[in-house]
C-alpha cells in the first residue's frame, strides 16, 4: 500500500503515514515508515488486548492514539478521517479497508506462494476476514488457476456481520471489526443471513463458504496448537485452526490439500486471554523486586 502510494506520487517524503487498525497491520506499517524515513501515527481501540501492539508500534516510533473503546473500529476510523480532513498535504491514508493494494498484493504474492509451494494441488483455502484484502485477493488468484478450488472465509461466531447479523463483542484480535469487506465484490454490503447450514450465501466464484467460530474456541485451538504441534499463534489463527479441521473432517475433504492461514505470532498476545492461565501462575512466581535474599529453599517455584 506505501509503495504503490510512493509510485502513484500520493505519499511524497515528509508526509506522515495514518491508518486506524486493531493491531498487526499498524505494526507492520510502523516497520515499513521506520525503515523509509516516514512518521506514521496508529490509531487503534482503547482495549487491554492492543498491549503489544502498542508497545511494538512505538518501539518502531510510531505515534499510537487510542479511541474509546465503546466505538470499536468504526471509532479509530472516525478519528483517522478527522486526521487526514485536517491537512491533506501533511497526511497520507493507507485506508487499509478500501484500498485495492491490500488485494492486489496478496494476488502477487500469497497467492503465487500457496500455488507454489502445493505445486498445484491446493483444494481448499481458508482465512479469517479482517479487510477481506488477503482472502480476496489470493483467492481470486487461486481460483484463475484452479476453479475449483473452494474458499471458506471465517467470521466470529460472535460478530457475523457479513451474513447480515449483528456486531457482538469478541476476543478474536484480528479479525470481526464490525465492518463489511469492501473487497470480493460485496463493496461493504452485507449478504441476506447465515441461512439453516449455518454456511450463509455463497458469492460465485470468490467465497464458496462462511464459517465462523467463537471467542472460546480461539483460545481452545491456539493453544491446542502450541501444546501439540509446537505452533504458538494468536486468536485469530486459532480460529482459523478449528474452521480447518472442522472441514478437513468431512467426508469429502479425504485426499484433498487444504491451505489455512495462520496469521500471527501468539507472543503478540500476552495481554490476551488467551494467555491468561499461565499468565496466572508467572505473575506470583516471579515478583518485583526479586527476593534476592539466600535464605531458605534453593527452589523458588515450580510451574507446570
Amino acid at each position: 500500500m506505501i509503495e504503490s502510494a510512493e509510485k502513484a506520487g500520493l505519499l511524497k517524503p515528509g508526509m506522515t503515514v495514518v491508518e486506524a487498525t486493531s493491531g498487526n497491520t499498524g505494526i507492520g506499517i510502523a516497520m515499513v515508515c521506520a525503515a523509509k524515513g516516514y512518521a506514521c501515527i496508529i490509531i487503534m481501540p482503547q482495549v487491554p488486548a492492543m498491549m503489544e501492539r502498542v508497545m511494538i508500534i512505538r518501539q518502531f516510533g510510531g505515534e499510537v492514539r487510542l479511541t474509546a473503546p465503546g466505538f470499536g473500529i468504526k471509532g479509530s476510523l472516525e478519528h483517522y478521517e478527522a486526521i487526514l480532513a485536517s491537512d491533506p498535504s501533511k497526511y497520507f491514508g493507507t485506508a487499509q479497508f478500501t484500498n485495492l493494494s491490500n488485494p492486489e498484493a496478496h494476488y502477487l504474492t500469497t497467492g503465487p506462494e500457496i500455488w507454489e509451494q502445493t505445486a498445484g494441488q491446493v483444494d481448499v483455502f481458508i482465512h479469517g476476514i479482517g479487510t477481506g484484502g488477503c482472502i480476496s485477493g489470493a483467492g481470486k488468484f487461486l481460483k484463475e488457476k484452479k476453479p475449483s478450488v473452494q474458499v471458506v472465509a471465517i467470521e466470529p461466531e460472535e460478530a457475523r456481520v457479513h451474513l447480515g447479523a449483528p456486531m457482538k463483542p469478541h476476543p478474536i484480535v484480528g479479525i470481526g471489526a464490525g465492518l463489511v469487506t469492501h473487497f470480493l465484490g460485496m463493496e461493504g454490503k452485507a449478504l441476506d443471513g447465515v441461512g439453516e447450514d449455518g454456511k450463509g450465501t455463497p458469492l460465485p466464484g470468490v467465497i464458496d463458504e462462511w464459517a465462523c467460530a467463537s471467542g472460546a474456541e480461539c483460545v481452545e485451538y491456539a493453544k491446542k496448537a502450541a501444546m501439540q504441534e509446537g505452533i504458538m499463534c494468536g486468536p485469530s489463527a486459532g480460529a482459523a485452526l478449528k474452521v480447518a479441521l472442522q472441514v478437513a473432517s468431512r467426508p469429502e475433504s479425504a485426499g484433498k490439500t487444504i491451505v489455512v492461514i495462520l496469521a500471527s505470532h501468539g507472543i503478540r498476545y500476552t495481554a490476551h486471554p488467551l494467555w491468561a492461565a499461565v499468565k496466572a501462575q508467572a505473575v506470583p512466581a516471579l515478583p518485583a523486586p526479586p527476593d534476592m535474599s539466600k535464605e531458605g529453599e534453593l527452589l523458588r517455584a515450580t510451574l507446570a
